[in-house]
């Protein structure tokens, strides 16, 4: 009987366990999915006026036949394209969705 009871004992304890664990995994997603979104705002409100200052000269040097055909070229402007490095992901935002994510990968 009374190892009935241990073995009903312990069960219950890894299943906890086991809950608990999950219940970790599935915060610690979203806190990783908060402080990516984060970053990506505060990159996109730097990016944004680079973006519509390189499509204005665009326009004005007249290197495409029209502001859409501009604004479809800089689209991607600020991000990682070919061998241009992504900007801004040093802002403060960035730094910390990446040492968060090198923190639970240790």
């Amino acid at each position: 009987m009374k190892s009935r009871f241990l073995l009903l004992t312990t069960v219950a304890l890894l299943s906890s366990a086991t809950c608990n664990a999950v219940e970790t995994e599935r915060d610690r997603k979203a806190k990783h999915a908060e402080l990516d979104t984060s970053c990506e705002q505060a990159r996109q409100r730097k990016i944004a006026p680079l973006r519509e200052k390189v499509i204005r000269e665009c326009v004005e040097k007249e290197q495409r036949p029209d502001r859409a055909s501009c604004e479809r070229f800089y689209a991607d402007y600020g991000e990682r394209t070919g061998s241009q490095d992504p900007l801004f992901y040093d802002l403060p935002e960035c730094v910390k969705a990446d040492d968060y994510r090198r923190s639970y990968r240790q």
